[in-house]
């Protein structure tokens, strides 16, 4: 784990409403599609994935998700844009396979004992070009 800090993050994004999951991969897909078919996906192309409510919490049905790429601030898009949180965010390294993140977002008590999370505001995944190559992502938990 390593303490990052984030500043004047832009993303380009789409969001979708309903419960997590299945669908939400659907979505990965289709906007990895699109980015593809506008050269907007290469090799310093980074995809961040934002659950944005707590499904202990928010009924299924209002569960939103963003998906987005980072873009340079002066970037002009076709799609909806918005900043990240600025702050620092602890960030972890996890395998991209469907059990290990499973278990990751599973195991965040315990991962993150002695860190100051802010749950006010969401965690993020982060899928790098570069780690997914290495078939690895990285999960971006916001400090106070």
């Amino acid at each position: 784990m390593i303490i990052e800090e984030f500043r004047n993050i832009k993303i380009a994004y789409v969001r979708r409403t309903g419960a997590y999951g299945s669908e939400n991969q659907k979505l990965m897909e289709n906007f990895k599609a699109y980015l593809k078919e506008n050269g907007l996906l290469n090799d310093a192309a980074i995809i961040l994935g934002i659950s944005l409510d707590n499904p202990i919490y928010t009924p299924a049905e209002k569960q939103r998700y963003d998906i987005g790429l980072i873009i340079d601030e002066h970037k002009v898009v076709e799609l909806d844009t918005r900043k990240i949180d600025d702050g620092k965010y602890a960030i972890f390294e996890v395998p991209h396979r469907k059990n290990d993140i499973i278990a990751f977002w599973n195991n965040i008590p315990k991962l993150t004992i002695g860190l100051s999370v802010d749950k006010e505001k969401p965690v993020i995944e982060r899928y790098s070009t570069k780690k997914i190559a290495l078939h690895l992502c990285e999960f971006c938990i916001p400090l106070k």
